[in-house]
């Protein structure tokens, strides 16, 4: 019987891909991915064509919504990848984490090493920026076979001497016992996907099955529900506050769509367009320099190809003209982006959801990531209604637009609101659901 772990990062386009030509090797007969085993009756729809990421699983106890969990996964995420890849071939596949409903009693504080072992690896190699070593050791790989197995060996001299909390330690004893289980149930070839963190702990044979049914005795079990929910790629970086965040979601997922090379002069590409759509001078001129320069810059820091900071600095001195509020432009629009995923029709969901998605099917206001402006007029059937919606909203909580002041004649029969949904507010519906 074969146990093989992949330590991965969990929002990675180098990870995935490195991820996808390991199982390709493997052939797994089952795989198991770190995540809440709660949303097991749900998971089995992120194969549904409709499923557009990035989504988020979100787990809720029925009578307390505000102790929600997210889940997000991005397309690039090694999470998604290894379960598609498993629906795909027809291969069992499910989650393997401590469930949501025995863990609902908060966080343990971290060490140093737990919170930022990849700052740490990236300080010993000589990095301040722990984005920039891994982009370059990890993203920029294609089919990296050694990969996983270098990350293990590194996690694991992060890992000497180290005694985890009490919730970690619940975490991979579970995590340890759904490994043995698929065991007994006559698997012989089992692919684990975990964080990287988490890897050397998770080989069973190195803990006795007695201690982790120690540690995990006595949890009292809440129940939850689950369900998906659109996401954004603004929430995947670090200034949503999400815990394993990335800083550029935006550029990552264009390194996941560009696998053939290129990759430079695509994302440079991508850059004129933006600064071209905001009415700025961008010209081919400028793009054909702008790759020149990163692919000097590269050269001189001997580098197989320029990463996101040649492409950055490349692009401030060329189609950004040194203007840094250009740049900032770049950065919130293509290296972070506004995009807003999608679930398919029909996800469980509480009535309160339902009827906002009826109303927004038949008043034709689809929820975006970006600010939208929308004017209504009060004198017609349409303008009243969506009127009435998002006044109904506002009323219980929920505020998806935010009204602004009308001046002049008009006054008396328009609003004017800014539109924009954040995937807070799903949970939202959920609490406003009591009304």
């Amino acid at each position: 019987m074969i146990v093989r772990v992949f330590g991965i990062r969990h929002h990675g386009p180098g990870s995935a891909r490195s991820l996808l030509h390991a199982l390709e090797g493997m052939r797994p007969d089952a795989v198991l991915v770190e995540g809440p085993p709660d949303a097991g009756d749900v998971l089995s729809l992120m194969a549904r064509p409709e499923m557009v990421p990035p989504v988020a699983l979100l787990v809720y106890p029925p009578g307390a919504p505000q102790d929600a969990a997210y889940y997000p996964f991005a397309e690039f995420s090694p999470e998604w990848q290894a379960l598609r890849y498993a629906f795909g071939r027809g291969v069992p596949a499910r989650f393997m984490d401590l469930p949501r409903a025995l863990d609902l009693d908060g966080e343990d504080e971290e060490s140093e090493v737990r919170e930022d072992p990849v700052g740490l690896l990236a300080e010993a190699a000589g990095y301040e920026d722990r984005e920039l070593w891994w982009e370059r050791q990890v993203e920029q790989r294609s089919d990296a076979t050694d990969l996983f197995d270098a990350i293990l060996e590194a996690m694991a001299a992060l890992r000497e001497g180290y005694e985890p909390p009490p919730r970690e330690a619940r975490r991979e004893a579970y995590m340890r016992r759904e490994i043995r289980k698929a065991l007994r149930e006559g698997h012989e070839n089992v692919a684990v996907v975990c964080g990287a963190w988490h890897a050397p702990a998770l080989h069973p044979g190195e803990h006795p099955a007695k201690s982790d049914d120690a540690l995990l005795g006595g949890l009292k079990r809440r129940k939850t529900s689950a369900t998906w929910i659109p996401w954004t790629t603004d929430r995947l970086s670090y200034r949503s506050g999400y815990g394993a965040g990335i800083a550029s979601p935006g550029y990552y997922e264009h390194l996941w769509n560009s696998p053939g090379g290129n990759v430079g002069s695509r994302w440079l590409s991508h850059v004129a367009r933006l600064l071209r759509s905001e009415d700025l001078d961008a010209s081919t001129a400028n793009v054909v320099e702008a790759v020149r320069v990163a692919d000097t810059l590269a050269a001189v820091r001997d580098l197989p190809a320029p990463g996101l900071e040649e492409l950055r600095e490349a692009a401030l001195a060329t189609l950004c003209s040194g203007e840094a509020e250009k740049l900032a432009l770049i950065r919130d629009k293509l290296e972070i982006g506004e995009r807003l995923g999608e679930v398919p029709a029909g996800m469980p969901s509480v009535p309160l959801q339902r009827d906002l998605e009826r109303l927004q099917k038949r008043l034709r206001l689809k929820p975006s990531a970006e600010e939208r402006n929308l004017d209504l007029d009060l004198r017609e059937a349409n303008g009243r209604a969506r009127s009435e919606l998002l006044h109904r909203l506002r009323l219980v909580g929920i505020d998806w637009g935010e009204q602004r002041a009308v001046s002049g004649k008009s006054g008396t029969f328009h609003e004017l609101w800014i539109l924009r949904w954040r995937p807070e507010l799903s949970v939202a519906l959920i609490e406003a659901n009591v009304w």
